[in-house]
């Protein structure tokens, strides 16, 4: 059960992340949006080291990538990452 699942809104996430950075830097934007995949298998694994985000619409939980936060829930095979926002984004507004 250490599986995740990337939500359609989640793979434009890191899309978006990845055509910002690149605007000014190429390998930056290919190191961040690098680094965030690889918490991914991590948190699949141990799903519980994300912050429980009860104070949300939808229960789920939360992990930082600095400074971008992925946003995540357990299914039947692991985890499904929701969304993967910068942590000065209005959370509630975008889930």
């Amino acid at each position: 059960m250490n599986r995740y699942r990337l939500s359609h809104q989640a793979e434009l996430d890191l899309e978006d992340i990845w055509a910002y950075l690149a605007e000014k830097d190429n390998l930056a934007a290919d190191l961040m949006v690098a680094k965030i995949l690889n918490k991914f298998p991590m948190l699949a694994q141990f799903p519980d080291m994300g912050y429980e985000r009860a104070d949300l619409t939808v229960p789920m939980r939360s992990f930082p990538v600095k400074p971008y936060v992925a946003f995540y829930r357990r299914t039947d095979i692991g985890i499904e990452i929701f969304r993967v926002l910068h942590q000065s984004r209005d959370i509630e507004q975008q889930l």
